[in-house]
């Protein structure tokens, strides 16, 4: 059977709504498809019903109304024999996107009779994912804006749960050039996952390039509670740009960045257990992670922290302070980041600190300083110098320590909306 379709304009509600009930998915419900042209051809094969059929699209081409988007050289094969479905080589054009998919999927119960394992790969060279459901983002607030400005944080579980659909016995393969997800731009992802009935994503191996650096991922999403859906990772990353990593968490109804004031190059591991909305954007009060960092070629900027300790860096351009290399493992268990003992060599000094924040900016740090700092703010005190001028622009060097240079103890408690500074230790154990 050949078959040629024609249509100035078709509307998805009118043909796939039965008995009151829209059949179409909801981002594509109210589409309506402009000079749209499908030809190919079927093959049926009947023994006692049908038996067989192939089914061969060598042309569809249509553009989109509410997703202004464009069907461009779409072809491909379908056959269906026996309870077994085969997508070969279905491949073509939609807007930015250009890929390749393969399919095979058993669509019986019989497991005895099934030919060959559900499998689903896709080659792209370009997927813009954005583009596709046509994504909108919310605007991204940092620490306690959204609740001063009046804004509502957005719903990240008002969208599409994969995990609420039926799941099988299921390899993927991925293959894809430049991905554009919610903004995040990823190059030369590959990688190959698989599914179970028991709403399990494994992560065989994933690797992608992203924010000027390159990631390696391994792990499982367990989705068996489609409302409480966890992540375990282990996520190398080497040479990641700070300023690229656009990456997003929720924590307490409101939006943060993850990096709203540290700058550098990140090499390190994450592992851990993240508690993840239906969009993917972890949720941090209810989750653990593990992060073995380094960071070099590393700034702080605008540090809320460091503008109370202007008295004992009366020369320093406390806006941007410079470090070489941060190295430590840091803890972030239900919203509270742990950092053990940790040496920096800064433009403000030589300096070691420890201690515990949480995300609502509550902290409580120590810091092992150089006693001529202290001294000095001291003097600035008593003898009334006046403070130097110091200006956003300038860049201080980085100081290291010395042997025989005497320290002093600071205890650091407070929040957004001030600091005490105090003499003290941490507790040991």
């Amino acid at each position: 059977i050949e078959f040629n379709l024609s249509s100035n304009m078709l509307q998805l509600k009118s043909l796939f709504a039965y008995k009151g009930e829209n059949h179409v998915p909801e981002d594509y419900r109210h589409e309506e498809f402009d000079q749209l042209k499908i030809h190919g051809y079927t093959y049926l094969h009947y023994s006692d019903g049908l038996k067989s059929m192939d089914l061969t699209i060598d042309q569809f081409d249509a553009k989109m109304k509410v997703h202004p988007l464009r069907f461009e050289n779409f072809n491909g094969r379908v056959h269906y024999e026996d309870e077994h479905l085969v997508v070969e080589d279905f491949h073509g054009k939609l807007g930015h996107s250009k890929f390749q998919t393969t399919l095979h999927y058993y669509l019986g119960n019989d497991e005895k009779v099934k030919k060959r394992e559900n499998h689903f790969s896709i080659k792209a060279t370009r997927l813009d994912i954005d583009e596709l459901i046509k994504y909108n983002p919310a605007p991204v607030l940092v620490k306690n804006k959204a609740a001063k400005s009046g804004i509502q944080a957005p719903d990240h579980d008002s969208g599409f749960n994969l995990y609420e659909l039926p799941f099988t016995h299921m390899t993927f393969d991925l293959d894809i050039g430049h991905l554009n997800y919610h903004r995040y731009d990823i190059r030369n992802l590959k990688g190959a996952l698989c599914t179970t009935p028991k709403h399990y994503i494994y992560i065989e191996h994933l690797g992608l390039d992203a924010a000027g650096g390159h990631f390696d991922v391994d792990g499982y999403f367990n989705g068996s509670n489609p409302e409480m859906i966890y992540f375990n990772p282990t996520i190398k990353a080497r040479n990641v740009d700070l300023d690229k990593l656009m990456f997003k968490f929720e924590n307490f109804g409101q939006d943060h960045l993850v990096s709203e004031n540290l700058h550098g190059k990140f090499t390190g591991m994450i592992t851990g257990k993240i508690h993840m909305h239906t969009d993917l954007t972890p949720n941090i009060d209810d989750s653990e992670i593990h992060l073995d960092l380094d960071v070099t070629e590393g700034r702080l900027e605008k540090f809320a922290l460091l503008a109370y300790m202007s008295e004992y860096f009366s020369d320093k351009n406390l806006t941007k302070v410079l470090f070489d290399t941060l190295n430590n493992h840091i803890d972030l268990v239900n919203g509270v980041m742990t950092i053990p003992k940790m040496t920096i060599n800064s433009s403000l000094g030589h300096m070691e600190i420890s201690g515990k924040q949480d995300l609502e900016g509550k902290m409580e740090y120590y810091l092992r300083i150089p006693w001529k700092m202290v001294t000095g703010a001291a003097s600035s005190k008593l003898f009334g110098k006046k403070k130097e001028e110091i200006t956003e622009d300038q860049t201080d060097e980085i100081l290291y320590g010395k042997e025989k240079q005497r320290y002093v103890n600071v205890k650091i408690v407070g929040d957004d909306d001030g600091y005490k500074f105090t003499l003290g230790k941490p507790k040991k154990g």
